[in-house]
């Protein structure tokens, strides 16, 4: 009676296992450990932004990363991000196309005016945290492709409807599009 008991339970556990596996394999929220991954398979979406293609590369929710993510966005010809600030660093690397970094200080309760900076293939900048920023792919006929190395996942981010309006505060999306389907609950404010 014991062996097959033990047989049952043996059988049960690798059965949950299996199971369990199977689930963490299908969702892209699970960590799957530092395995060499073809980014041409991974995980992309729009989020229901036009215009829009991200890939988490390496992310806090999806592989268990604690300090940083790392980002493949594609803008297609004149789309832009929304004007906004948030509670990390980001540093970005151009890896095609050309557009427009529009970047404001922190230092003030609305954007106002920013400093417009042309970017370009293989051109690199920093976003300090909680400066409001947008990119916008200024192409008619190329994508932009960036990489984007972000600090503190997953970060809070604040959009603002307007760089001028005073009366336009920012509204806080989190968690942002891309962690919305695997996070279930708020990060403590950093």
């Amino acid at each position: 009676m014991g062996a097959v008991s033990l047989s049952w339970q043996v059988l049960s556990f690798l059965f949950l296992l299996l199971l369990a596996s199977s689930d963490a394999a299908s969702s892209h929220c699970a960590y799957q450990g530092p395995i060499v991954r073809n980014i041409s398979n991974a995980f992309q979406s729009n989020f229901g932004r036009g215009g829009l293609s991200h890939i988490t590369i390496a992310g806090a929710l999806s592989h268990g990363l604690k300090e940083v993510e790392v980002w493949l966005q594609t803008f297609s010809p004149g789309s832009r991000t929304p004007i906004h600030r948030h509670s990390c660093e980001e540093v970005f690397i151009i890896l095609k196309g050309k557009g427009t970094l529009l970047l404001a200080s922190s230092s003030f309760n609305h954007p106002g005016k920013p400093n417009e900076f042309p970017i370009y293939t293989n051109a690199t900048f920093i976003v300090p945290v909680n400066d409001p920023h947008q990119i916008w792919n200024t192409s008619e006929d190329e994508d932009l492709q960036l990489l984007a190395i972000v600090s503190r996942p997953p970060a809070k981010i604040f959009i603002y409807d307007d760089w001028y309006m005073p009366h336009t505060a920012a509204k806080l999306k989190f968690p942002f599009d891309w962690d919305e389907d695997c996070y279930d609950q708020p990060k403590d404010e950093l």
